[in-house]
């Protein structure tokens, strides 16, 4: 028997799956038809909704992106915050996220190096430009004394998630390297 959805409940569970299923399977591999089967949906469903695999893939990918990026944005919007308590919430809001994760369960899978720097790239359009500001927020204040900002931002931005992606270490571990890192850096 065919259950009825609102159209936007319908949509987002077709692009929970997918997110699952491109992380599991890859881009590559990956069809509407299996996406449609995961979802439990007919694939023309699927086309409904999406014009294409690469245009679901892309709407996926951006909302993923954005899920993940939001924590950390609302922190660096926080222009008035002093760099040492800046430090102190982006620690607790990595092991909240961490344990709190929509998608914990297949984004640290191995096998799928492309699709993680793809995601990458999406956070790093979302992040990059609040973290920026918060730098030039920093050294208007004089908090920290250095000359380009935005050269200084895409460094720590990309330190950071080598880290982060690193499949070793706990949390709490990238954390502590993470914090000495930007210690170092911001001096």
């Amino acid at each position: 028997m065919r259950v009825s959805k609102d159209p936007d409940i319908r949509k987002q569970e077709i692009l929970d799956v997918a997110m699952r299923v491109f992380a599991e399977k890859g881009y590559e591999t990956t069809t509407m038809k299996d996406i449609a089967k995961e979802a439990g949906v007919v694939a023309g469903l699927c086309y409904h909704y999406f014009q294409n695999k690469h245009v679901l893939y892309q709407e996926a990918l951006t909302q993923y992106a954005r899920a993940c990026s939001k924590p950390f944005v609302d922190i660096f919007k926080q222009t008035e915050l002093s760099l040492a308590k800046c430090i102190k919430i982006l620690e607790t809001t990595s092991e909240n996220e961490a344990e709190n994760y929509k998608y914990r369960d297949f984004f640290d899978k191995d096998g799928n190096e492309l699709f993680h720097a793809q995601l990458e790239v999406y956070m790093s359009k979302e992040i990059f430009p609040h973290l920026e500001t918060y730098i030039k927020s920093l050294m208007a204040r004089g908090e920290i004394e250095k000359r380009d900002a935005h050269m200084l931002s895409r460094f720590i931005w990309g330190g950071q998630m080598a880290v982060t992606n690193n499949a070793a270490g706990s949390v709490k571990e990238k954390n502590f390297f993470i914090r000495q890192m930007l210690t170092l850096i911001l001096k």
